[in-house]
């Protein structure tokens, strides 16, 4: 059995379970205002004053009830233009590399909750190209894991075994997702792109939702502690 060293103390070492947290917000929490902003290569939340939004928090479809949270959303990513591919009927799926962060904070002290760095995500959408004038219609999503790219979240709370939240950054696969709807610029429904670096030429707005997933580890000292606890129930175990 390996054995991990604590000043003075000798404990076993722990194996806690892997155990994904899943967060998640709806489209549409602010029925005031969109989610998503964007122009040229950026992509950002809609910069509305409060961008409120309710995230919910899962204890990997575990048992415990679903904890909601109310937060400040924001988001500051940048797109490079991939390339893009025929679809159907004259549509063209245009595809970005998509670079940046987003965090949600507390709306009262504006302190992070939760923040999370991609690298390498994937942005795409349906539209025109060929030719004509390349537009993206009304729909988009961002996707970025682990798998192909780099997506390091930062639990910035309390430990909170039970939902698989422990203070710090995660590890192993993570992953963020975002549906972007009801794509449009004051011009109307799509966005229109410049047909040299394919980005959008006008202000556009959606609406979006998001779903994501992270694992955290708890750290050595709370590890100690879990050991020593496992110890003692040991130890009660055989004098009983």
């Amino acid at each position: 059995m390996r054995l991990s060293v604590v000043p003075g103390i000798v404990v076993a070492a722990v194996s806690l379970p892997a155990s994904a947290a899943i967060f998640s917000f709806p489209s549409d929490a602010d029925h005031t205002s969109w989610t998503f902003t964007g122009v040229g290569a950026s992509v950002a939340d809609a910069a509305d004053p409060f961008d409120p939004q309710v995230l919910l928090i899962d204890d990997d479809n575990g048992p415990m009830p679903p904890h909601l949270l109310g937060v400040e959303f924001d988001a500051d990513f940048e797109l490079s233009y991939l390339g893009s591919l025929p679809f159907v009927a004259g549509k063209f799926t245009h595809t970005y590399v998509l670079n940046g962060s987003f965090v949600f904070s507390d709306p009262v002290s504006g302190a992070p909750i939760l923040s999370c760095v991609v690298r390498d995500g994937l942005f795409s959408t349906v539209g025109n190209g060929g030719l004509k004038p390349p537009t993206w219609d009304s729909t988009a999503t961002i996707q970025a894991s682990d798998d192909y790219g780099i997506v390091i979240y930062t639990w910035h709370g309390p430990d909170d075994p039970a939902y698989g939240l422990f203070t710090g950054q995660s590890i192993d696969i993570d992953t963020a997702a975002f549906t972007l709807t009801v794509l449009r610029t004051e011009f109307g429904a799509g966005v229109a792109l410049d047909d040299r670096t394919f980005l959008p030429l006008h202000r556009w707005y959606s609406e979006g939702s998001y779903s994501g997933s992270a694992y955290f580890v708890p750290s050595p000292g709370a590890l100690a502690l879990a050991g020593m606890g496992l110890l003692v129930a040991g130890r009660r175990r055989r004098c009983g």
